[in-house]
């Protein structure tokens, strides 16, 4: 059991606003525990719809299934990401296979979530997107973020504040050469930008 005390089984971990996209993913996967990414900031008429839809899921599931969510700033692709990672090694480490859908909600909630599998694709046994339409699960891809040694080097040395190359190539014991090599590779990537500082990619690339 976990900490809890929900027997290791399915996990899903969704987006969530309302009930009507969250339900396929939820009838395909038979979840013993649903954990719903919601907004912290949203207004008070709006929380109070998305406690009421956050209800109808419980009443809808019935008792068996465990419930909860998790506050994230619907707007901040770091802060959606951190969390989701977060979720994603604890289910993963309490034997739970992790699903993960992104149907539903903001659309930034939707990518942070989805670069955090990217960030722990090992972890997640499949991503789906429901189509308004039909509720049809579509199956999304588990991309990667994995890094070379050397290029989270770089990244780490960058999140620390702005390195002079001279000093990254030292310490990662990489000519300077290698190291603008490195450093154009990671701006196509779209990990840090013009000036070789981290973008939110970047940091996300961190987790």
């Amino acid at each position: 059991m976990d900490s809890v005390g929900v027997i290791a089984g399915n996990t899903l971990i969704s987006s969530f606003y309302s009930i009507e996209p969250f339900m396929p993913a939820a009838l395909a996967f038979r979840p013993e525990k649903i954990v719903l990414l919601i907004d912290a900031e949203s207004k008070p008429e709006a929380r109070k719809e998305l406690e009421a839809n956050v209800d109808l899921v419980k009443k809808t599931l019935g008792t068996a299934i465990f419930v909860k969510t998790v506050a994230v700033k619907q707007y901040d692709l770091l802060d959606v990401a951190q969390k989701t990672v977060k979720l994603v090694e604890e289910e993963h480490g309490a034997g739970n296979k992790v699903f993960l859908n992104v149907t539903g909600g903001r659309r930034t909630v939707m990518m942070g979530a989805l670069m955090a599998c990217y960030t722990r694709s090992e972890m997640v046994e499949r991503v789906v997107y429901s189509l308004e339409e039909t509720n049809e699960l579509i199956e999304l891809p588990k991309l990667s973020m994995a890094l070379s040694q050397t290029k989270r080097g770089i990244l780490e040395f960058l999140a620390k504040g702005k390195k002079p190359i001279p000093e990254i190539a030292d310490k990662l014991e990489k000519t300077r050469g290698m190291v603008y090599a490195h450093l154009r590779e990671l701006k196509a990537l779209g990990y840090v930008n013009d000036d070789f500082e981290l973008t939110v990619a970047g940091r996300i690339a961190l987790l």
